[in-house]
């Protein structure tokens, strides 16, 4: 489990350390807040809160000068606890812990209230961990600095800046064994310069292996000098030439007020009510998502949240083979969460939340705007219907809430989102935004005799530059609770019938079948539909009130079984799961997927094919997709969306969206 780095942010034991090694990002202002105390048991940690889980652990000696705070977080009370729960209650605060001391890793567990620590252990097999910087590969390696000597040549003759950075990726992809004994990692090198793209120009080719107890380099590795490419663009608005003529305005304004009500963080908008929280690791945590139907306010999902990305990158070159991320698990989408700026990420009227983490030492630190949450109008009807006999027609507008954090993680800057309409839909997107990761080639265009071979792997970007191909796989933890915890999921099948009678000759039926047991969901998902029943609850007609998940993007890992980078990643290789319910059950390749020596998380929890009939149970969700680069990526790409979504069938006993009211012409009331 050795620390460590993508780009020059640090990562240990499957999560964040938010200033061991690198600055938080410079785009997020970040600063003490005032403190807020919890008033909803799915909180998040206060900063008075972190400060005393900080204060008990010093107490108890086991948060000294030397120790370092890997992650401090909310401890969730238990399920039927927060669900019977009604505001103004008093209710549990619980925190948990990891600790870095030396090189062993520990967890911790505190009760607020009393005041105590509950419980420390050590993460068994975590088979050790270190403190890490950035390693000056030519001061510490006498190999290391000729190569960079003979890569400084090619800069100087290309009249390049000579500065250049070991930014190091972690060698995350790898499944640690005993030839190779944690920690240590590869450390990667590129040319860096001011408002420069710092993957424009990678030095490539050339490799050390890091020590990070002792901090010394074992052995560097120099497959020959490759050219760098003739310059190194930058993504900034003023170096993108010519620009064309700005547009008038269009804004989304509510000039009677915002429909949104936020308080702490209990949103209500429309007919919908839910709880949000930040956490580090995962970012965005979507709880107690309920809707008014009629002035009855029934459960639709307990819990929604990203879970783990896994990206996995497909060159075999020495310098690359290893890299495959799992940037939640390793890195934190809470943590690397970006400002939100307002007027461009969200409307001028969203409202925005904070995130409130701890560093190293156990000190509170916010991140400024880590939420905003906003409604827009869509242009869409939310339904309609034209009455051509006595040519009348009713149409009804449709809006719709955002839930939006902005987290990035190397290269990547992502936009997770979540949607909610006026018709009871939920979608769950995932925007891929930042700059492709790139590789050194002598190519300059695909008239290059080297080039069949440069390009085997990617896409030429520029002169000398590849952008390499690779996989996203974005996994949601989804804890549905259709009108309440007792739920099944079924399959809809479509089978084809013969007709022997008549002049049609074949139709399709649909045959419900229940999945009694958890695992994942080897059926094509387009050969059945899936829904969450209720299995107490009925609509007016008798059938069961049921939630229908509706795929969107939904790419399989195609890694053989065999990879190590697969075997870590094992839940990849499907696009949807389930599980029973299992509080402790939250991140899809395990707690500590940073140097795991075993298969974890899904694979592993669901291996005991435990039933899910008539039981609470959880869906996960991959969004997976492939990206072949292309030029229109570089040097910054466009958004590119995925997603997917969950609408209600026969949840209702209508359409919930019949009482919406017409809108009004405004020149009409002139």
């Amino acid at each position: 489990m050795a620390l460590i780095s993508r780009h020059g942010v640090w990562a240990v034991a499957g999560l964040m350390v938010a200033t061991l090694a690198a600055p938080l990002p410079a785009q997020a202002e970040r600063r003490m807040w005032p403190q807020a105390a919890a008033t909803h048991p799915m909180d998040g940690l206060t900063t008075d809160e972190i400060r005393s889980v900080s204060d008990i652990l010093r107490g108890a000696g086991k948060l000294d000068d030397s120790a370092r705070v890997v992650s401090m977080s909310v401890e969730e009370d238990p399920k039927d606890e927060v669900r019977a729960w009604k505001p103004g209650q008093p209710f549990t605060r619980r925190a948990s812990a990891t600790l870095l001391s030396g090189a062993h890793l520990y967890e911790a567990h505190v009760d607020l209230a009393a005041r105590s620590l509950l419980g420390w252990q050590e993460v068994q097999g975590s088979r050790g961990c270190a403190d890490h910087r950035r390693a000056d590969l030519r001061r510490r390696s006498a190999e290391a600095g000729p190569a960079l000597d003979r890569r400084d040549g090619q800069a100087r003759h290309h009249r390049f800046p000579q500065r250049h950075v070991s930014a190091a990726d972690g060698r995350s992809g790898e499944r640690p064994g005993p030839e190779r004994p944690p920690p240590a990692q590869r450390s990667l090198c590129r040319h860096h310069g001011r408002r420069q793209q710092s993957l424009g120009k990678p030095i490539e080719n050339l490799f050390a292996q890091v020590d990070l107890k002792s901090k010394t380099v074992l052995s560097v590795t120099d497959l020959g000098v490759v050219p760098p490419p003739p310059q190194t663009p930058s993504h900034a608005y003023a170096d993108s030439g010519t620009y064309r003529k700005p547009p008038k305005p269009i804004e989304i304004t509510a000039p009677e007020g915002s429909n949104v009500k936020v308080v702490g963080g209990q949103v209500h908008w429309d007919n919908w009510s839910f709880h949000v929280r930040l956490e580090p690791r995962v970012g965005a945590v979507l709880s107690l998502i309920r809707y008014d139907d009629h002035g009855t306010l029934r459960d639709i999902a307990y819990q929604i949240s990203a879970s783990e990305m896994f990206v996995p990158y497909m060159d075999p070159a020495p310098t690359w083979s290893f890299r495959a991320y799992m940037d939640i698990g390793e890195y934190g989408f809470g943590v690397l969460s970006s400002e939100l700026q307002r007027g461009v990420d969200c409307p001028e009227g969203a409202h925005f939340l904070d995130l409130t983490i701890s560093d190293t030492k156990g000190a509170p630190v916010v991140s400024k705007g880590a939420v905003c949450i906003f409604e827009r109008p869509t242009g869409d009807p939310i339904w309609r219907h034209s009455e051509l006999i006595n040519n009348t027609a009713e149409v009804r507008p449709n809006n719709e809430l955002v839930v939006r954090m902005a987290p990035v993680v190397g290269n990547y800057d992502y936009l997770v989102d979540y949607v909610f309409d006026r018709a009871g839909n939920i979608d769950v997107r995932l925007g891929a935004y930042g700059i492709d990761a790139t590789k050194g080639v002598a190519s300059k265009t695909l008239s290059d005799p080297t080039a069949a071979q440069d390009t085997a792997f990617g896409t030429l970007v520029e002169e000398r530059l590849l952008a390499v191909n690779h996989d996203h796989y974005m996994t949601f933890r989804i804890d549905m609770d259709v009108d309440g915890t007792a739920n099944r999921l079924v399959e809809d099948r479509f089978n084809v019938r013969r007709l022997e009678q008549g002049q049609r000759k074949s139709l399709w039926q649909v045959d419900t079948r229940p999945v009694t047991t958890e695992g994942p969901i080897t059926m094509p998902l387009n050969a059945a539909q899936f829904r969450i029943e209720s299995t107490g609850k009925t609509n007016s007609r008798g059938y069961r009130t049921s939630y229908q998940l509706m795929p969107g993007h939904s790419d399989v890992s195609l890694l053989a079984k065999d990879d190590p980078i697969q075997l870590r990643a094992g839940f990849s290789a499907y696009t949807l799961w389930t599980s029973a319910y299992a509080k402790d059950e939250r991140y899809a390749a395990g707690m500590y997927p940073n140097g795991n020596p075993e298969v974890d998380g899904l694979p592993k929890w669901t291996a005991a094919k435990r039933p899910i009939e008539d039981r609470d149970l959880v869906l996960w969700y991959t969004v997976g997709f492939r990206h072949v680069p292309r030029a229109e990526d570089w040097p910054v790409m466009p958004g590119l969306w995925h997603g997917f979504r969950l609408r209600p069938f026969n949840f209702f006993d209508r359409n919930p969206a019949l009482d919406v009211p017409p809108m009004v012409n405004a020149r009409e009331t002139k």
